[in-house]
């Protein structure tokens, strides 16, 4: 069977600029008027801008849109070329009445071709794919010219399931083609894995994220063991038997998200462990997750003795001394990573007098797109005394109080930790959440943990609290 017409061509429009965020291709007109015919002086204004601001317009296009352009004119010819990404999506080209196995065929060919004729490196290429191309060798032929020729910095291979759902297809791939300087992301979904070889001398990885990928766990160990230099990963496995324990041991690893239907340990062991998120782990042989986290064990532990089935994530939220963001904090954000759907707890560490984590926190608390069940916050320790002015516990008056006063969620309960009844800045967060109502069932103030001394200051700061208007009469607040 012979496409009439190709991939490339068949939903060209006549002016595929037709988006209005997208200057329009107009041909500007002069105009003359000759008896009863007007002639029309045609001008391709586009046409004569710079390549980086045609790459531009680019941006706003498919990679087969994209490609469509250099039919327009001869000006246009090789300025897809240049793009720094590509994204293709076979699902999108396949037509009904057509064989599935001649049409994945042919638009791997014509993917395969696009490839070969970009020139120049790849930022970022995405590949959404059927299953024939990780078996005729095609999925490998991608992967070596995209690492190996294009050199492309963020790579993502996903398998698409078409009509019925399938089993996860085999992995085959040559070992330590994924191994080289230029990739540092790589996101693969929908295989099964029976070897690392693959990933051998992975040292340049930074973000590695597996999503439905079928494997035993010794196989996932040397996967990870072979990634060293990893900041972000992210797991979905399945695996066949149900025995051994899980390792993941790397002392550059900012997040770590865990989805496993059954395993019978987990051993996470990260100096740097900012963000560890847990979903849908269910332990064989009982609760039996190792960590060694410095910068979570402190309040990760609490969370998991009372609240073990319940999907979580816990966050150490930082920044670096220019401000940066931690790696993972974006993803956190993401809706599309669903990590806001799913999750019903959240333990948090932050600094009250740090004006860029505060602003994560309220970020992180307006993006949850669920009741909470149970958040907790853990202030972190902070005696350096606030300039004159700059708060007021009475007037409910402060710099971070208000910010928190348009944030759109409710949980279920709240419980500080290390509160400190003579910092203003926590009671400020305190007050506006019991103020908004956005507490359910109630408000919990631990503070076993903390120095006589500060107890008088506590319990002024929670009797300054039940005193506040409630926005849920039913709250109950109370100080262990």
């Amino acid at each position: 069977v012979k496409f009439k017409t190709s991939l490339l061509l068949m939903s060209l429009p006549q002016n595929p600029f037709t988006s209005s965020t997208i200057p329009s291709m107009k041909k500007s007109p002069s105009l003359e008027k000759e008896g009863n015919q007007m002639q029309i002086e045609n001008v391709d204004r586009i046409g004569k801008l710079p390549d980086d601001m045609l790459l531009k317009i680019l941006k706003s296009l498919s990679t087969e849109k994209a490609v469509q352009t250099s039919l327009l004119s001869k000006r246009w010819e090789g300025v897809w070329k240049q793009m720094p990404y590509l994204f293709f999506d076979m699902k999108n080209a396949l037509k009904v009445e057509l064989p599935l196995a001649e049409q994945s065929h042919f638009i791997a060919q014509l993917i395969t071709k696009v490839i070969n004729n970009h020139s120049g490196n790849l930022e970022q290429c995405k590949i959404l794919h059927m299953t024939p191309q990780t078996q005729d060798g095609t999925l490998e032929t991608w992967i070596r010219s995209l690492i190996h020729v294009k050199h492309t910095k963020y790579l993502e291979l996903k398998r698409l399931r078409v009509n019925r759902p399938g089993r996860a297809r085999v992995l085959h791939l040559p070992p330590n083609i994924f191994s080289h300087p230029m990739l540092t992301s790589l996101l693969l979904s929908r295989y099964q894995f029976e070897s690392a070889h693959a990933f051998n001398n992975c040292n340049n990885i930074i973000i590695l994220k597996l999503f439905k990928i079928k494997v035993e766990v010794d196989v996932l160990n040397t996967v990870i063991e072979s990634c060293p230099s990893l900041k972000m990963l992210v797991l979905e496995i399945f695996q066949n038997s149900r025995t051994g324990c899980l390792k993941i041991h790397n002392n550059h690893l900012k997040f770590v998200h865990l989805t496993c239907t059954e395993i019978d340990n987990v051993e996470v062991s990260a100096a740097l462990l900012d963000i560890l998120s847990i979903h849908n782990v269910k332990l064989i042989r009982g609760i039996n997750i190792v960590l060694d986290a410095p910068r979570l064990l402190q309040f990760s532990q609490r969370l998991w003795k009372v609240h073990q089935s319940l999907p979580h994530i816990v966050y150490n939220i930082s920044c670096d001394t220019q401000g940066n963001e931690n790696i993972g904090h974006d993803f956190v954000m993401n809706i599309e990573n669903y990590f806001m759907v799913v999750f019903a707890t959240l333990a948090v560490n932050v600094d009250m007098m740090n004006p860029k984590e505060v602003y994560m926190l309220k970020q992180v608390l307006d993006a949850w797109a669920r009741d909470l069940q149970i958040l907790q916050i853990f202030f972190k320790d902070n005696d350096i005394d606030k300039k004159e002015g700059e708060s007021s516990i009475d007037g409910i008056q402060n710099k971070w109080g208000n910010c928190f006063l348009d944030v759109d969620f409710r949980v279920r309960s709240v419980y500080l930790y290390n509160f400190n009844g003579l910092d203003e800045d926590q009671f400020a967060l305190a007050a506006s959440f019991v103020i908004q109502g956005k507490m359910m069932e109630s408000l919990t103030i631990e503070t076993s943990s903390l120095p006589a001394y500060k107890t008088l200051a506590i319990d002024t700061a929670v009797a300054k609290l039940m005193k506040l208007p409630k926005g849920n009469k039913n709250l109950n607040i109370k100080f262990i």
